[in-house]
């Protein structure tokens, strides 16, 4: 996983997770307080030029990380400006459904708000992702009092991911090897036995890690250390700086 790999080799590793917590944590409410498509807008080419330039990201491989959420934001913004009652912009008719189908004004705005407003939250959170590993996210959550069952359940689905994608590698190499991928028609079985064998197997997997924790005296409460960090009074006041900035603007700056 190219999230988890450049999260442990970054340049900013060593930063303390709280100071990157609270600089995306600021940049995430002013891109979803901000009344305009200009300040989310800026708050994702900021997040993007420091997850680049500042953590060293390659950026073809953060742009194949970031391409995947924008292209889900923007097909699901873009209902917000379809209209089926009547618009300025006219687009297409269904006659024996009686259905017009058109752009409205109001939903193009509305739609260009929202997108603006998800794409500045949602690199602000893909910063944090790539500077900081899980583990470390965790402990900060926990140091902050966040519920323990909650750290608990992120930190079982964060591993049944690498299980999940080491358990389809190996169905997949299996299949490929007996030419399970050879013509149309046993691709789709192919992918039918994939499906269902990786639900079973992870079902099983789940329960043998839960097996090898009891083993290993499992009493409901998971323990794991977090790597001592050392606050920066510098990163510390460049990080509210910026990020208060950003939240006034988001207040100040009307459409």
């Amino acid at each position: 996983m190219y999230i988890d790999t450049y999260a442990y080799s970054n340049r900013w590793r060593k930063v303390h997770p709280g100071e990157k917590g609270l600089f995306a944590l600021l940049c995430l409410t002013s891109a979803l307080l901000s009344r305009t498509a200009l300040l989310p807008l800026a708050v994702a080419a900021i997040t993007i030029t420091m997850t680049v330039l500042g953590a060293g990201i390659p950026w073809r491989n953060y742009l194949r990380l970031a391409l995947l959420p924008a292209l889900f934001l923007l097909w699901s913004c873009l209902a917000l400006a379809v209209s089926f009652s009547g618009g300025e912009i006219h687009l297409a008719e269904i006659p024996f459904l009686h259905l017009t189908i058109s752009l409205s004004r109001q939903g193009i705005d509305q739609a260009e708000l929202a997108l603006a407003r998800s794409l500045g939250a949602s690199l602000s959170l893909l910063f944090l992702a790539l500077t900081t590993p899980m583990t470390e996210i965790m402990g900060l959550l926990r140091s902050l009092g966040a519920p323990r069952l909650m750290i608990e359940l992120m930190t079982i689905a964060y591993r049944q991911i690498f299980v999940f994608l080491e358990i389809t590698g190996q169905i997949r190499a299996a299949q490929e090897a007996r030419l399970g991928y050879a013509s149309p028609r046993l691709a789709m079985k192919s992918l039918a036995g994939l499906t269902g064998n990786i639900l079973l197997r992870s079902l099983s997997r789940a329960r043998q890690n839960h097996q090898a924790l009891l083993a290993r005296g499992y009493d409901s409460k998971l323990r794991f250390l977090s790597p001592p960090h050392n606050w920066s009074p510098r990163n510390l006041a460049a990080a509210v700086a910026a990020g208060i900035t950003l939240n006034i603007l988001a207040l100040a700056i009307h459409p």
